[in-house]
């Protein structure tokens, strides 16, 4: 196995920043992990062309690199991106890689700002490396903006970096926050008299030299004239030690990824509401390779329609689960969903299966899970909001309290030797039978305890607080709570 890394950045035009930035940041993975050489890429077409017309340079482009790694043999590539954010140029670059998974397998190392934990240590590090304002003195960072979403990572940032040192702003070139809005608060603190600006980008090129410490209209020139003492720092992100220490831990995860190869990810969406997504639910969406969709024929692809807000750009199959109650078409259903998860894994994808609620409540999921699982691959569940805690979140009830116990009962598979269990119960996928659990609730003296939700979050959700005011026959995701009213 032959194992490489790609850094991709931006890029510069300066020689000198590019050997302090890109290359100090390249030298220090290649220093943690010696086993890996490191090639370089660029995503700025126009920085290509410059470097190539102007000085003869050629580097490659992402599609560039990864068709020279595939011709020289390698077979892993940990691609670490150096760009800050999630924004426009790491997008491209991730659909440049798409076609070479096909052929490699590629982990993608995550850029500057990412989780929660990268701004703090962001912070930390430039505030060890930054010299701090004094008393009537104030940091501005300039960031590159974008009219991407991203854009926000920017507000994060700053107020991070405030929570620390209150005299520490961000203003961008292209996006939010600009400079009027960072000259009109430091307008309304008088006694702050002297600036300092400094890049908050991988590297010191055109626009810190020139939008930020420029002649004409630059930054230093706009505050100078608004009276304020400013001096320039020439530094890309790219030249701190600590930054390139947090490139190199996003790549010791990617690699981490590679190590792992493939894994099946049983991800449960909830009952309806998209909101209802975990925040690790939504994470394993977004970093899967492939996306599988549960096709009954009969149902549509609810699950889909949930998490559909999270799957831009994936790829996403269907796999037959037939609803029939014969054993033998199903098991062989789920034995070919089986070796076809298997074969992706095989391939190192990370793979993602969708199911509505939670996938350990009566999920055809599982039956898939146990079966890749016993076969020695690497499988995880993650949980979902089960329907009926929505339904009872809805219905603005609880399930048990104290002592009372809780009985799950599938309504539609003949359960009525469960329904004289003391308990409350909560009755799933009643469907087709829910007006003869009606009944038979009213036999027992439990009707005037129990509520019903069909179709819980969903866009047609209809609610019966009182499951007794309930005429006519409902649809599949009708889920039935009967509480015993002890206390």
């Amino acid at each position: 196995m032959k194992q490489a890394i790609l850094a991709v950045s931006f890029g510069t035009t300066y020689p000198d920043t590019l050997e302090k930035t890109i290359a100090a940041t390249e030298a220090a993975l290649a220093e943690a992990y010696p086993g890996w050489p490191v090639y370089r890429a660029f995503t700025s077409g126009m920085i290509l062309k410059k470097l190539r017309q102007r000085d003869g340079v050629e580097i490659d482009n992402v599609a560039q690199a990864m068709a020279r790694l595939e011709r020289e043999g390698y077979t892993q590539v940990a691609v670490q991106s150096t760009h800050v954010m999630h924004g426009e140029e790491y997008e491209k670059m991730l659909a440049q890689l798409e076609p070479y998974k096909l052929t490699m397998e590629i982990a993608v190392g995550a850029p500057l700002l990412h989780a929660q934990s990268d701004y703090e240590a962001v912070a930390d590090a430039l505030l060890s490396w930054l010299p701090l304002p004094a008393d009537g003195e104030a940091l501005v960072l300039m960031g590159h903006g974008t009219a991407h979403f991203a854009n926000s990572a920017y507000a994060q940032m700053e107020h991070v970096l405030q929570s620390r040192c209150p005299r520490i702003y961000i203003a961008t070139v292209e996006g939010y926050p600009t400079l009027d809005s960072v000259a009109e608060q430091l307008q309304r603190q008088p006694e702050i008299r002297r600036l300092t600006l400094a890049p908050f980008m991988l590297v010191a090129g055109d626009h810190a030299r020139n939008d930020m410490a420029g002649g004409e209209d630059s930054w230093k020139e706009v505050l100078e004239g608004k009276g304020y003492e400013v001096a320039c720092i020439l530094q890309g992100l790219g030249e701190c030690p600590a930054i390139q220490k947090l490139f190199v831990a996003h790549c010791a995860e990617a690699m981490e990824r590679l190590r792992r190869g493939g894994k099946l990810y049983g991800v449960g969406v909830g009952p309806g509401d998209p909101e209802l997504l975990t925040l690790k639910a939504v994470r394993v969406l977004r970093e899967a390779d492939v996306v599988l969709v549960p096709d009954s024929v009969k149902a549509d692809k609810t699950a889909l329609h949930i998490a559909s807000a999270y799957l831009q750009n994936k790829t996403v199959e269907t796999v037959t689960t037939p609803m029939v109650r014969d054993k033998a078409v199903v098991d062989a259903a789920y034995t070919a969903a089986a070796d076809r998860i298997c074969a992706l894994l095989d391939q190192g994808k990370q793979v993602a299966f969708l199911t509505l609620g939670d996938p350990t409540v009566y999920s055809t999921y599982m039956y898939i899970h146990e079966k890749v699982l016993a076969r020695g691959y690497d499988v995880e569940v993650v949980p979902g909001v089960p329907s009926f805690c929505a339904a009872a979140a809805r219905l603005n009830l609880s399930l048990c309290q104290g002592s009372e116990p809780l009985l799950i009962v599938p309504a539609s598979h003949g359960a009525e030797g469960l329904l004289d269990v003391k308990a409350n119960k909560v009755f799933m996928k009643a469907g087709k039978s829910i007006l003869e659990l009606q009944s038979q609730l009213r036999d027992r003296g439990l009707l005037d305890h129990a509520a019903m939700v069909e179709n819980c979050s969903m866009e047609n959700e209809r609610v019966y607080p009182r499951f007794a005011d309930l005429q006519e026959a409902s649809g599949y995701f009708s889920l039935v709570i009967a509480k015993e009213g002890w206390k």
